[in-house]
């Protein structure tokens, strides 16, 4: 009795089932990933250069080589528009103007949210764009100032928080 007693009370040792073996690894790429990426990158590379040397031999040569071979370099700024503010031209505004507010302790809400989930809230990516900075400071920044006086006046959107007046 007194055994079936302990053996209830010891704590069970389990192995969770979530658990994957990668978790333990580090976050950088090894040296034979890097190898790999590098590899498929340089064959897509010479392809399109390849091609596009095919083309410009049957038109007349009219492309210097270097501009063939470094012509995919055209694409680095479109891709890092795409990554930043996503594949829409409408979406892009805030690159070029904006009203910027800093959002404050009494927008806590609104700071804990992710970014895409604040542009939601806030009334979508052709109204409004979030931009964090720093880990601490998370800016809004309105396409038109309208709206950037109705968010600093009114506690629409607002946290629940109370004020200390």
């Amino acid at each position: 009795m007194v055994q079936g007693l302990v053996q209830i009370m010891k704590p069970i040792t389990r192995m969770p089932l979530h658990y994957h073996p990668w978790e333990d690894q580090e976050d950088r790429i090894s040296a034979v990933e890097l190898s790999v990426i590098m590899a498929v990158f340089i064959t897509i590379w010479m392809v399109y250069w390849l091609i596009l040397h095919w083309v410009d031999h049957w038109v007349g040569d009219w492309l210097a080589w270097y501009v063939e071979l470094l012509s995919p370099l055209l694409a680095v700024p479109f891709v890092w528009l795409f990554n930043r503010y996503g594949h829409n031209p409408l979406h892009w505004w805030p690159m070029l103007w904006g009203h910027r507010v800093k959002l404050s302790e009494l927008n806590a809400d609104l700071v804990l949210m992710d970014e895409a989930a604040v542009v939601q809230v806030m009334g979508g990516p052709m109204r409004v764009w979030c931009d964090i900075k720093d880990k601490g400071e998370v800016y809004l920044k309105f396409r038109r100032k309208r709206d950037a006086v109705w968010f600093a006046l009114f506690p629409v959107f607002r946290s629940k928080k109370k004020r200390k007046f």
